[in-house]
């Protein structure tokens, strides 16, 4: 009879103390669910900032762009007019030295 009554509480304290570490393990499955859950919402916040911010420098770079393409046609475009016969030459040159260095080496 003893042996029986020390097997059953023996049982009795094993399934006792394997339900408490269940209910801890549970506990903190649930705890730590959570802290991922907050950490993911986290995370998305600040993935959606930052690709604003980036998509807001992007419109900034294009406008800056276009501005200086703007003030740079406007001056090339004033500087030809001043001076036709020195762009006409400019462009001359600028083909013939394409062409020379386009060309095959064993004709030169």
């Amino acid at each position: 009879m003893n042996r029986n009554r020390i097997t059953g509480a023996a049982r009795d304290l094993a399934d006792e103390v394997g339900g408490r570490l269940r209910s801890v393990a549970g506990g903190a499955r649930r705890q730590s669910a959570a802290q991922f859950d907050d950490l993911y919402d986290d995370a998305v916040a600040i993935g959606e900032r930052t690709r604003g911010h980036a998509a807001d420098l992007a419109d900034e770079a294009l406008t800056l762009g276009r501005q200086a393409y703007g003030r740079g046609m406007q001056e090339l475009t004033h500087h030809a007019g001043r001076h036709p016969v020195a762009l006409i030459l400019a462009a001359g040159i600028a083909g013939a030295a394409l062409a020379w260095l386009c060309s095959s080496a064993s004709r030169r």
